[in-house]
């Protein structure tokens, strides 16, 4: 056998290794989307299974998802403004925003809808609080009272921390939103639900 016909036999083997390469491969991608694809239903699936035991307790992630969303405003809108003050060099916004800092967070979570609802619920409520206090807290910071004069380095990080701040609530919020059914928090409320109940 000459080289020529050994140089062949091997190139054929390896496109043949190659071919059997690609075939396995494939048939990994096909498993692992095949996986994906099950798992997704499997979430899905949970979370229907969730949606319908929380609903009893729907009130508390109404009153969460009010929470979040007051936050989520404030912080925006507080950003926007800190960032105007920022690029106009405007002394008079930058002192009011100072002024409405909070003291504490004491008060931002209730303690009984804390306590008595899901636990999930209850930590992505606290979560929340603390992202909103970590913006809020150094605001009071942004002007010196006794210097009467601002603090312009601190206001260009928190236009950067509201903008983090505000992704991650939107992001709590989001999860929050895919476990109720929209309808169901939309559902009309005029009269008692004991109405609808026969005797």
């Amino acid at each position: 056998m000459d080289n020529s016909n050994l140089s062949a036999i091997l190139t054929i083997i390896v496109l043949l290794l190659n071919f059997v390469a690609l075939c396995v491969v494939a048939y990994q991608t096909y498993l692992n989307r095949r996986s994906l694809d099950l798992a997704k239903v499997s979430i899905d699936e949970d979370r229907k299974t969730r949606q319908i035991e929380l609903l009893p307790k729907a009130h508390f992630i109404f009153e969460v998802q009010y929470h979040l969303k007051k936050w989520l405003v404030d912080i925006e809108k507080t950003t926007r403004a800190l960032q105007d003050a920022f690029d106009n060099k405007n002394l008079d916004i930058l002192r009011k925003i100072s002024e409405k800092a909070l003291k504490s967070p004491k008060g931002l979570v209730d303690k009984f809808s804390y306590e008595k609802g899901p636990r999930w619920l209850s930590e992505i409520w606290l979560a929340s609080a603390q992202y909103y206090y970590d913006f809020n807290i150094p605001l009071r910071d942004l002007w010196n009272d006794r210097k009467q004069e601002p603090f312009w380095d601190l206001a260009l990080d928190l236009i950067d921390r509201g903008k983090e701040h505000s992704h991650h609530i939107l992001n709590l919020l989001g999860y929050i939103s895919q476990t109720v059914p929209e309808s169901y928090g939309a559902a009309p409320a005029s009269i008692s639900p004991s109405k609808f109940l026969s005797d």
